[in-house]
């Protein structure tokens, strides 16, 4: 079984060897790991890799897997890095079952009354900024924690701040072992419609949160 290893990781100097453990963690539980940089991409004619060439590899490395493992840990700012976003989406409306894990405990409503600031005399949910900040005990955007809901699959929080979020392969390990039991268990690969998900106070998935 193919896994899409979706991450803000690409960015970090040493994505390459990181992307190597990651997959070689999935090979303990007999997974292959597709990592967003696998490949050589065509350079063009400066030597340089167009952007389109990397968005082009990445959908057809999500085409060929048949599940999407995602690093939502909050990337320069208080939530997960867009491009991974994207990516959970894109798989979830493929029919892929997706999971995720976060470095970061809390909700986004905390990170955000905490980065942005509360509005004075106003509803609890309204912040400095003049926008409301959605309530629902997520520990991000709606959408992609009900996404990740309906694929009935885990979602780990850490109870505490990694020192190295980006490198910390500790609950990525948790998650990989969850996906191995619901694998034993024939339950990895069943999701709910995308058009008619199960909403997140009803899923009987094994998401776990901590924080």
């Amino acid at each position: 079984m193919k896994l899409y290893l979706a991450g803000p990781e690409v960015f970090l100097d040493d994505a390459r060897e990181i992307g190597r453990r990651k997959m070689e963690l999935c090979a303990r539980f007999g997974f292959t790991g597709l990592f967003p940089l696998d490949g050589e991409l065509t350079v063009d004619a400066t030597g340089g890799v167009r952007s389109g060439a990397i968005f082009a590899a990445n959908l057809d490395l999500m085409r060929a897997a048949d599940a999407v493992v995602a690093n939502l840990t909050p990337f320069r700012g208080i939530s997960a890095d867009p491009g991974t976003a994207f990516e959970l989406g894109f798989a979830f409306a493929l029919g892929r079952p997706v999971a995720a894990y976060s470095n970061l405990p809390g909700e986004l409503k905390h990170r955000a009354r905490a980065a942005i600031g509360p509005a004075a005399d106003a509803a609890p949910t309204l912040l400095s900024d003049g926008l409301h900040v959605e309530d629902f005990g997520h520990f991000d955007n709606l959408m992609l924690a009900e996404a990740l809901h309906a694929s009935g699959l885990p979602v780990i929080q850490a109870a505490a701040p990694a020192a190295d979020p980006f490198r910390d392969l500790a609950l990525f390990g948790e998650v990989l072992a969850a996906l191995a039991r619901a694998r034993a268990e024939g339950r990895l690969g069943a999701q709910n419609s995308p058009s008619h998900p199960a909403p997140a106070g009803h899923a009987r998935g094994e998401e776990t949160f901590h924080g």
